[in-house]
């Protein structure tokens, strides 16, 4: 059932039925009324004609043909008196009129006592009587009936103007207003970007609109804000898929200079010997030139491919740190869950911004918090915390991590930031991310530091400069 059909029972049909049963009292209360002024009026007429008659009577003693001559001038031909009769005490007709045709079938009769002269025996006297009038009783069933089909005319006339009415007043304040809800819900659903209902109204609905519009607002808002950091998640993982293959060409090229620079130098010293030695005419001079200019050549070309694994120029802005560590601990909640390691932060209000290239930081805070992920066991924490702190005269903010890991023994904690140096499985680690962590820090003019005691963890401590010092 349709919420108009459902309002018009619940509105209009209790309406209507209260209506028609006050009609319906109202139309019987008013035949009883008929009735009751029916009876008070013959009443009063039986009464004036009982004063009429007994002063007739009491005047002289009066033939029965001149009483009924009297009571035929008093009913006068009168249709609501069927008939009227003087009575003796011991109920004897002393005169009477009565209608002709078929007695009525409601009747009102109507009794007054009444006094008449008497004589007999040589004497007179005055007895009492009664007079007894008959009145012709209205219909009150008749006009019950007529008074019910009037209210039932005017409640069905009034059944349709209500009808008409709370339609139209539920269409216009009601049933829009939930349809364009109701759209607005559904594109909002859909993912569709509802426009405004700005309904200007006090009541419910419109209560219920300028919450929904709010509501949209919200979810707008935060559909941005999910797209922003959808976008920015996928900017970390290229960063971190273009960290992975620098490590890669850094340890190819890192071994190819490794293992073709040693030889290509032997090569080089020997040829440089040789060619000192032999005379400036000897025929063989050219030839070792060559061979030392393409010697000079590869080593150039090595160098050339180590370059292409050095970061450029950061790119210095003023940049919040705990925007930084904001947008980077929600990637690593998944991580953190898997391993069962509990990641926490403490981030004061009030840090001034540093200076620093965000995505060169984020490269940096990304290695060290994976670590630190890695490295603790389940039920283990990992927490992140700044400060402001000043180093050297320069103001600036310190950064640690910290994680409740087994720690690294004094023997290796000297050479963690070596290149290629790690301590995880062969296969697991390139041992470049530290290294390369340490020259971002140091190329924006700050400092990295551990501290680490086994079986109770580390703490690596990255300060760098505030803006205001480096501007």
């Amino acid at each position: 059932m349709g919420l108009r059909l459902r309002l018009f029972f619940l509105l209009v049909v209790p309406l209507v039925g209260v209506v028609a049963a006050f009609g319906v009292v109202r139309a019987v209360q008013e035949a009883r009324d008929v009735v009751a002024e029916e009876r008070r009026r013959a009443t009063i007429l039986a009464h004036t004609v009982r004063i009429a008659v007994e002063n007739a009577l009491t005047a002289r003693v009066m033939p029965g043909g001149e009483l009924h001559r009297l009571l035929a001038d008093i009913e006068g031909g009168r249709q609501d008196i069927w008939s009227v009769r003087v009575l003796d005490r011991e109920r004897a007709v002393q005169g009477a009129v009565t209608g002709n045709g078929t007695p009525p079938a409601r009747r009102l009769v109507v009794n007054a006592p009444v006094r008449y002269a008497w004589s007999g025996q040589d004497r007179y006297e005055l007895r009492t009587g009664a007079l007894e009038m008959v009145f012709v009783a209205p219909d009150v069933d008749r006009e019950v009936r007529r008074a019910i089909q009037g209210v039932a005319a005017r409640t069905a006339a009034l059944a349709t103007i209500l009808a008409a009415l709370v339609a139209l007043v539920l269409q216009r304040q009601v049933l829009r207003p939930l349809a364009r809800l109701s759209g607005a819900l559904r594109a909002l659903g859909e993912g569709r970007a509802p426009g405004p209902l700005a309904m200007r109204r006090r009541d419910e609905i419109g209560v219920v609109s300028r919450a929904f519009d709010h509501m949209a607002t919200q979810l707008a808002a935060a559909r941005e804000g999910l797209e922003a950091e959808t976008e920015h998640a996928f900017e970390l993982q290229q960063q971190l898929r273009s960290t992975e293959r620098l490590t890669l060409a850094g340890k190819l090229a890192s071994g190819i200079a490794h293992e073709v620079g040693t030889p290509l130098n032997v090569i080089s010293g020997c040829a440089e010997m040789v060619l000192s030695q032999l005379p400036a005419d000897h025929p063989a001079r050219p030839d070792l030139e060559r061979i030392i200019q393409q010697i000079d050549r590869v080593s150039a070309i090595i160098r050339a491919q180590l370059d292409t694994v050095r970061a450029g120029k950061p790119e210095i802005q003023a940049v919040a740190m705990s925007s930084v560590v904001n947008r980077l601990v929600p990637l690593l909640a998944h991580a953190a869950r898997r391993q069962g390691v509990a990641l926490e932060t403490g981030l004061p209000d009030g840090l001034p911004d540093v200076a620093v290239d965000s995505s060169r930081v984020q490269q940096v805070l990304l290695n060290l918090l994976m670590n630190a992920v890695e490295a603790t066991p389940r039920g283990g924490r990992v927490r992140v915390e700044a400060r402001a702190s000043v180093h050297d005269g320069r103001a600036g903010v310190s950064l640690e991590i910290s994680d409740t890991g087994a720690g690294i023994a004094p023997e290796v904690l000297s050479r963690i930031f070596d290149p290629f140096f790690t301590t995880k499985a062969p296969g697991q680690g390139t041992g470049l991310g530290l290294a390369i962590s340490r020259d971002i820090v140091r190329d924006h003019g700050g400092t990295i530091a551990v501290q680490s005691r086994v079986d109770q963890g580390s703490t690596f401590t990255v300060w760098l400069p505030a803006w205001e010092a480096a501007a």
